[in-house]
């Protein structure tokens, strides 16, 4: 047994290096159907015996594991058991597979999905090698062995996630693959506690005890001894506020600063009418519309009306509609992933016919009605939470979804000086005890609702209690409560009296208990007044904070159109009512119509579309047309559709036409390209057979538009062009700062005849300033500064065709070099200006450059953020850059002519100013004789 101690501690020390290198990998094991038992050592595997079936083999693994360092049971190349090992959860490029588990406390289901946390603590297989024991995002769970890939500490691919403090704060880095040593995701977890030291990363699969850097095999022991006392903090776990509060609160955010966070902070303007996604992130690239816009309201109404804290619900939206710019929020007004499950998001996502029914439906159905109702499946309190308890256990298939929210609460409140962080009294169980809930701070009373067995729920704590039954806290109650106290889905929820008792014992971490106590709140009531609200009610009755402005959604009148409310909604402090005014309608009509041909499987365009409305009185009064107003359209059926316009209850439509032709074939086109690119991409020299191919293939792409193309494959595609035009078009680019170079200029510009000039060739130009708007400029750096970068640098690029300048008809590929000091882990991004919009381009980097891919040319921004990856990629090259650039012909034939022109001028004016004086010679002579024949004359006459 010395022998082997002696191994594990020098494994310890020693596991921290492969991380980073491994001599070893999963290939290096052996391919048989027999069972073999191995005992890693270093960079060698030492085959110990061998067995016909994982029983036979589970036994000399037992029997050697004291012998030998992490001893491990393989088949068919695959590690079954053993001693120390991380668990890869398996997943697909499509991210539309999710990974079940059993949980081991309770046995109950659950799902992760490894494209957003790719790593797990492996604790152990079952007796008969099908199952795997893992720990993730603080569950611990039995997962099919089909489902994950066991790593032996010394052939782990790449370094695994860790938590680091930097600025004070604690980071989760992430991994979402082995096949990259860069992290994925990086996470603000909150402020790091004192017992973390700054730039050392520590492991943690719970979230709340951190293992030092060198102490990954020791952190394995603790898990499975289901300890924590080797970790640096076995006293103090470590609970982020944001992550653990209930949604059962109520934000100390007033609705007039959320108002002015989204126009002056993040700078939004508008909703979306179109929708662009170089990336192909699932989120609209303009960053200053969002579908937020001029909908903030509604989360304070549902806040008041349903118990779902407003600021909450705003992270939790951000987080899930990149602010509100996702497809599903644009195309379906759906703002929280509403049935977007991964194995098809777009097919299965619920659609609201406004966006405020999204809210309405997130806070009343979603929030009180299920993960706050302990009636259904998905209570596991209305905290954000983790895979043990809170909503992260039934609402997303990423492990780390409540990190991620509760980052977006943090962050949001942090504009408002972090008014929200630790305002509320907060309780949680770390036990595996089913913690009882009580009507009353007796164990003789009702017992409300329980928390299961599961640790890490949390409790909203509002006062102490000593009675005769001992210690009590009275806690916000979870559950909706009728008029005798006891639990009813009834979705209204009622901050004042929806209180409940739990024994003091059950609670094992304590934060902010100096914060106990409820506000006080005042009643307000509004009337539709003949309309009514979304959920048909004619009246709808809250109470808010006293002091607080008071929110509601429009109401809905049949042929009418809401103007406005009887006196002006302001501050309240006493019980007030509010009634509804219109103006009544006699028709609507489309006064300018958006785009009405759309290729099949589009994003709906608004863009540009207003509508009339024509009131009984005779007046009228333009609106632009938004996503809330438009019904009965799919992009996914070919054809002539109406699109139904409704406002007030009263409707129009206009036409569209869905083509499927079209899509047809541009899939034939992407067949083609990807066919060329697989064939061409390596060759110096294209024949001619190959040439006429690839010209025929550009004069389809001007026809019908070149298909979405990734960065790599555009730079190819342009390469091969650039290859078969063969200088028969000049492309140019000058010395610049910025050592500016460009790939899909030949793809952006159609061909038309230059192919066909032979004397004067057409010339293309990229031309780089240093300089923008000054206007432009300060908007790009507001929204910049509002998305959290730091502006580096502002250029301006123009493209010309001879002399003349034009625009692209297809997005292009343009590198720039990185700026002085530019740090390893500095994460650029590259801003476009357009129309009074702020585009963010698909921007990568390399070593010593930045590539983005924008749709036009104009003004542009470079911003930054800090990370803590290092970006260490081989740079790469563009097809046109200054060293290769043809001769801009134009430019010289200007230069000579200018010239000429100057020369001609020049003689011109020497021989006019010869003319000049020879006139003015004449003319003196002319003069000096008439003066001396006057003189002549006079002398006479005297």
């Amino acid at each position: 047994m010395f022998k082997k101690s002696l191994i594990k501690l020098l494994a310890v020390l020693c596991f921290f290096l492969p991380l980073q290198v491994s001599a070893l990998s999963t290939s290096d094991l052996v391919v048989s159907e027999d069972f073999s038992v191995v005992s890693i050592e270093g960079d060698s595997i030492i085959e110990l015996s061998t067995a016909k079936n994982y029983k036979n083999a589970l036994v000399i693994y037992n029997r050697e594991a004291p012998n030998y360092n992490n001893v491990a049971i393989v088949q068919n190349g695959k590690v079954l058991q053993a001693e120390y090992g991380i668990i890869a959860v398996k997943s697909t490029p499509a991210c539309d597979y999710n990974v079940e588990f059993k949980n081991v406390i309770d046995n109950g289901a659950n799902y992760v999905n490894g494209c957003y946390g790719v790593d797990a603590a492996y604790l152990g297989t079952n007796e008969d090698g099908t199952k795997a024991m893992m720990m993730i995002s603080g569950v611990v769970g039995w997962v099919n062995m089909d489902d994950v890939t066991i790593y032996p500490l010394e052939m782990l691919p790449s370094r695994i996630s860790t938590y680091v403090v930097k600025d004070g704060y604690l980071y989760h880095q992430i991994k979402q693959s082995f096949t990259s040593e860069l992290y994925s995701a990086l996470i603000n977890v909150g402020i790091a506690p004192a017992y973390l030291e700054s730039d050392i990363e520590y492991y943690s699969y719970d979230g709340h005890y951190f293992y030092n850097h060198d102490a990954l095999a020791i952190m394995l022991d603790d898990y499975k001894a289901s300890s924590h006392a080797s970790s640096v903090n076995p006293y103090e776990p470590y609970y982020n506020y944001y992550q653990f509060v209930s949604h059962r609160t109520l934000t100390n955010v007033t609705v007039e600063e959320i108002l002015d966070y989204f126009r002056n902070t993040l700078q939004l303007g508008h909703t979306i009418t179109n929708y662009l996604d170089m990336d192909k992130d699932s989120a609209d690239d303009t960053l200053n519309r969002s579908q937020f816009y001029d909908e903030e309201d509604a989360f304070f109404q549902y806040q008041y009306q349903y118990g779902a804290n407003a600021l909450m619900m705003i992270g939790l939206a951000m987080n899930e509609t990149a602010t509100g710019r996702s497809s599903l929020a644009f195309t379906r007004n759906n703002l929280f992933g509403h049935a977007a499950y991964d194995s098809d998001v777009e097919k299965n996502a619920s659609r609201y016919f406004e966006v405020n029914s999204s809210i309405y439906s997130h806070a009343k159905y979603y929030i009180s009605g299920s993960y706050a109702n302990p009636f259904r499946f998905q209570f596991h309190g209305s905290f954000f939470g983790n895979k043990a308890n809170g909503m992260n256990v039934s609402y997303a298939s990423d492990p780390y979804w409540g990190e991620k929210a509760a980052q977006f609460y943090m962050n949001i409140d942090k504009a408002f000086g972090s008014k929200d962080y630790n305002s509320v009294a907060l309780g949680i169980k770390t036990s595996t005890d089913d913690v009882k809930v009580y009507q009353y701070d007796s164990t003789t009373s009702t017992i409300l609702y329980s928390t299961g067995k599961n640790p890490d729920f949390s409790f909203v704590i509002l006062d102490t209690i000593t009675n005769a039954e001992g210690d009590w806290y009275k806690v916000q109650s979870e559950a909706t409560l009728n008029d005798e106290s006891k639990v009813d889905m009834i979705y209204y929820y009622d901050y004042s009296n929806y209180v409940a008792y739990i024994k003091q014992s059950d609670v094992q971490v304590l934060m902010n208990i100096d914060k106990l106590g409820q506000k006080e709140l005042v009643e307000v009531t509004f009337d539709a007044n003949g309309g009514h609200f979304q959920d048909e009610t004619t009246n709808i009755t809250y109470q808010l904070e006293v002091g607080r402005t008071p929110v509601i959604e429009v109401p809905e009148k049949e042929n009418a159109y809401f103007i406005g409310w009887d006196k002006d909604v302001a501050p309240i402090n006493e019980k007030t009512t509010y009634v509804a005014q219109y103006k009544d309608v006699a028709s609507i009509e489309m006064k300018t119509l958006p785009l009405q041909y759309f290729e099949w499987n589009d994003r709906i365009n608004i863009d540009g579309g207003t509508v009339q409305i024509h009131f009984v009185d005779g007046s009228s009064k333009d609106i632009e047309l938004s996503t809330s107003m438009i019904s009965n359209f799919d992009l996914k059926t070919e054809g002539e559709q109406e699109v139904i316009v409704t406002i007030g209850g009263t409707t129009t439509s206009y036409g569209i036409t869905v083509d499927k032709e079209l899509d047809t074939i541009r899939q034939e086109l992407k067949e083609e390209i990807t066919l060329v690119l697989d064939e061409m991409s390596e060759i110096e020299t294209l024949t001619d057979e190959q040439v006429e191919r690839v010209l025929t293939l550009k004069k389809r792409m001007d026809e019908y538009m070149v298909p979405y193309l990734t960065q790599p494959q555009l730079r190819a595609l342009d390469g091969i062009i650039y290859k078969a035009i063969n200088h028969r078009i000049h492309y140019v680019i000058y010395d610049n700062d910025l050592d500016a170079s460009i790939s899909g200029l030949s793809l952006s510009i159609d061909l038309g005849d230059s192919l066909d000039k032979n004397l004067l060739k057409d010339t293309i130009k990229l031309i780089v300033k240093n300089s923008i708007n000054s206007s432009h400029e300060k908007l790009m750096s507001r929204v910049a500064e509002g998305n959290g970068y730091k502006v580096i640098d502002t250029f301006a690029i123009k493209t010309q065709k001879n002399l003349d300048n034009f625009e692209l008809n297809t997005p292009v590929l343009i590198s720039i070099k990185k700026p002085e000091g530019a740090q390893s882990n500095e994460l650029f991004t590259v801003l476009l200006y357009e129309n009074g919009e702020v585009i963010k381009c698909y921007t990568k980097q390399t070593n010593n450059y930045i590539q983005f891919m924008t749709p036009s040319i104009g003004e542009f921004m470079l911003v930054s953020r800090t990370t803590t990856n290092e970006y260490i990629i081989d740079d790469v090259v563009e097809t046109v850059r200054v060293d290769n650039s043809d001769a801009d012909i134009p430019a010289l034939i200007a230069a000579v002519l200018f010239a000429i022109a100057s020369i001609l001028g020049i003689v011109v004016g020497i021989d006019a100013l010869l003319r000049k004086r020879k006139r003015k010679k004449i003319h003196d002579q002319q003069k000096n004789i008439a003066e001396e024949d006057s003189v002549q004359q006079n002398g006479n006459f005297k």
